[in-house]
């Protein structure tokens, strides 16, 4: 009975990446070595399963809880202003190679 607590406490950890056809095998291995008798394992594959799936949405609600708080704390960029910057980065890079065509040219005169 212990192998089988340690089991499912193991089973438990990584259930949120089983299936249910993983959880079947595992139970059914547990029926081969004695740990849970055939008539229990029906019971015991739809717990595992639904402490499964009860574990994975509450992974899910804590990742969109931290998303929520990064998006948050995070300005809001429209495509706009990603444009109206790319734009200002133009005329920018434009003014910087008008100036340095003068200054070429004023050393060149000199």
């Amino acid at each position: 009975m212990t192998g089988l607590l340690e089991r499912s406490l193991l089973l438990g950890l990584g259930v949120l990446t089983l299936t249910r056809d993983k959880v079947r095998e595992f139970v059914d291995k547990l029926v081969e070595e004695g740990e849970v008798r055939p008539e229990e394992a029906p019971s015991v594959i739809d717990k595992l399963v639904a402490r499964g799936e009860k574990e994975r949405e509450e992974l899910r609600k804590l990742v969109r809880e931290e998303l929520d708080k990064a998006r948050a704390s995070m300005p809001v960029v429209s495509r706009k202003d990603i444009e109206d910057l790319s734009q200002k980065i133009d005329e920018l890079a434009a003014k910087v190679e008008e100036l340095a065509g003068k200054r070429t040219t004023k050393r060149q005169t000199s």
